[in-house]
């Protein structure tokens, strides 16, 4: 496992803002090794986790779907945020998470790592986001650090963050500048 000295901190991080984690025989057949969802529940199995900023980034697509729906999401994430969205169609914080949950949960994930003072490579790790042919640093934490990343701005349209990077030029809702929270999940 990549970083697996981040695990513990991860959980007990996940936790903190009211997200369950089991361990577990929960964890397999999920949609990255080692760890799965069930009504909502973050399942982990620590010997088969590819990386430990794996449970970061699944929370990270829980975490942007009103928190009232949490039971309802499972193994695939974006298909059960998709039937979620066809039954409310006009619910903006849904359509938001399904058109741009992935980019939300690396944001997410990102800044997690800093706020946890952790190394960003326990994300962005060789073959993560399926990503293992580059030289350097990792192609989306390049993105995110260079400020044209889409999952700040996503973030700070939920009202979880400010607007950062070249998005900062255009908008401002008043929240401290990503990566900086101002909260963790939408409630």
């Amino acid at each position: 496992m990549h970083h697996p000295e981040a695990l513990e901190p991860i959980v007990a991080f996940l936790r903190g803002i009211g997200l369950g984690v089991e361990y577990g025989d929960g964890a397999h057949d999920g949609f990255l090794p080692g760890v799965n969802i069930h009504a909502g529940v973050i399942h982990v199995d620590p010997h088969t986790l590819t990386g430990s900023g794996d449970l970061l980034h699944e929370a990270g697509h829980i975490i942007v779907v009103p928190r009232r729906y949490w039971p309802r999401l499972g193994r695939d994430l974006q298909a059960d945020i998709e039937a979620l969205v066809a039954e409310e169609p006009a619910n903006p914080e849904l359509a938001r998470a399904a058109q741009m949950g992935e980019f939300m949960s690396q944001a997410w994930s990102y800044a997690v790592v800093r706020h946890l003072g952790l190394p960003m490579d326990c994300v962005f790790f060789p073959e993560s986001y399926n990503r293992d042919q580059y030289e350097g640093t990792h192609p989306m934490l390049a993105w995110l650090e260079r400020g044209t990343h889409f999952g700040p701005m996503a973030l700070a349209q939920a009202g979880m963050t400010g607007f950062s990077g070249v998005y900062g030029l255009m908008h401002d809702n008043g929240l401290p500048t990503f990566p900086h929270m101002t909260r963790w999940t939408l409630d």
